[in-house]
């Protein structure tokens, strides 16, 4: 399993969620705006708005209360038109308009006026916004433009935004003393996003820097969030760190047993990386708490013990399954049985099987085919030959021409020269046969001849 399986993928969107809500981020830019004129013990701001933009502040929040957006932001703009450039006013102006733009859910456009007004403010000295607001405004463009990068087809446009976003979140950890796990997982998902725009070349350094992030978040939190493991499973696999990422899945299934995606993810771990007692472990554990039962999961816990030679065990369950419907009883399923019972030198148990699957697909010629030739296989061919000729009545056969050629075989074993001639000149009829059954037809016809002459000699 990889980073590119669509099960990781489904994840990975869910991660890459924002991860503050739309009221979250007005509310702050209201914050934002209102308190650019207080004081901090360290610095004294003297800013306030001029009369004239207090006067465009009043004709603007009747209709913003409206929601008459395209209004107030046509009286934000000519205000700004004519507002002397490098002010506090303009840049409050500017936050205004951002905020405004939030609020009719047009996201892309607010980053401008919102990274032109923290650019005016971070001329000044000291600046119009305190560093409180400072820090939610740097935050706040990390995230837009990790989204808007996100949303975009284009993957130049992408790969520009988020790594505006890094350089933003990098400024914000700089004037961040107690980042939150939220914030953690942010940065992670930034960083990650960045490393794996191309996912043919992953950059495995940004990759491990994300994990760096996510491992920072786990070790400050006493109860970490799962989404954290969950990115740093992501992480490790991209890594091609397996072994410790068994480890966390492990972890989550014994958090949460009751997640059959989770139960999916640590068997097909340890598939991929050939851990296949475990691998039937993590199966049979899931199967405990309710999951992985489907018949193709049943199927694959078969499969994995044939691959391992425990035919035994595999035979069991695929008897088992087939009986009781928890693996589909399809006629390979039956002939994996009865090749089963063969690896286990129990013949008459696989013809057993074979003849049961029969029943099922009695049209089949291949199954009669694997009857007659499990009875050569223990030297019965009297046995065999009736099966031989039912495989060939009933036809569907995968090779005719081998069909033929055998119940010739098997007749001129029992001396039965009529069938095997005729079975021998239809198998010379097939390309893939000419030389093997002329030359069965000639030794037929040779020992009838020479029982010709015999009688004729009497």
């Amino acid at each position: 399993m990889t980073a590119n399986d669509p099960l990781w993928l489904a994840m990975l969107n869910h991660l890459l969620k924002p991860t503050r809500s739309l009221p979250a981020l007005i509310g702050a830019l209201l914050l934002a705006v209102s308190a650019s004129a207080q004081q901090t013990p360290a610095v004294v701001r003297d800013y306030s708005p001029s009369d004239a933009t207090g006067e465009v502040l009043a004709k603007y929040r009747p209709l913003a209360d409206a929601k008459n957006y395209d209004a107030a932001i046509a009286i934000l703009d000519a205000q700004i038109a004519i507002t002397p450039v490098g002010t506090y006013d303009m840049a409050l102006l500017y936050q205004i308009k951002a905020q405004t733009l939030l609020q009719k859910g047009d996201f892309s456009s607010s980053i401008a006026p919102l990274e032109k007004g923290l650019m005016l403010s971070d001329e000044k000295n000291p600046t119009f916004f305190d560093e409180k607001v400072t820090r939610e405004l740097v935050y706040f463009l990390a995230q837009l433009y990790f989204q808007d990068g996100g949303q975009s087809k284009n993957l130049s446009v992408t790969a520009a935004d988020y790594n505006k976003a890094e350089k933003y979140l990098e400024r914000w950890t700089t004037l961040t003393k107690k980042p939150t796990l939220d914030n953690e997982l942010f940065h992670a998902q930034v960083l990650y996003s960045i490393a794996v725009l191309n996912p043919d070349h992953p950059d495995l350094a940004g990759v491990q820097r994300a994990l760096a992030e996510v491992e920072l978040g786990l070790r400050t939190s006493a109860r970490p969030a799962t989404q954290l493991y969950l990115f740093k499973l992501l992480c490790l696999q991209q890594l091609n760190r397996n072994a410790e990422a068994a480890e966390v899945l492990e972890l989550l299934v014994k958090q949460k047993p009751n997640s059959s995606n989770y139960w999916q993810q640590l068997a097909a771990l340890y598939l991929s990386t050939e851990q296949f007692t475990r691998a039937i472990l993590a199966i049979e554990r899931a199967q405990s708490n309710g999951y992985m039962t489907t018949p193709k999961d049943n199927y694959n816990l078969i499969g994995i013990y044939f691959n391992l030679g425990q035919y035994e065990k595999a035979a069991e369950l695929l008897e088992a399954g087939l009986k009781t419907g928890a693996i589909e009883a399809d006629s390979k399923n039956w002939e994996l049985l009865a090749f089963s019972y063969q690896q286990l030198e129990r013949p008459l148990k696989g013809i057993e099987a074979l003849k049961e699957a029969t029943k099922a697909y009695p049209k089949s010629g291949q199954l009669e085919f694997m009857i007659a030739q499990a009875y050569l296989g223990i030297e019965q061919p009297e046995a065999a030959l009736p099966h031989a000729q039912a495989a060939l009545a009933k036809g569907n056969l995968t090779k005719p021409n081998q069909v033929y050629l055998f119940t010739a075989y098997v007749a001129y074993q029992l001396k039965k020269y009529d069938i095997a001639l005729d079975t021998a000149k239809k198998a010379a009829e097939f390309p893939q046969s000419v030389k093997e059954g002329n030359n069965m037809v000639k030794a037929i016809e040779d020992i009838l001849k020479e029982r010709e002459a015999k009688k004729n000699k009497t």
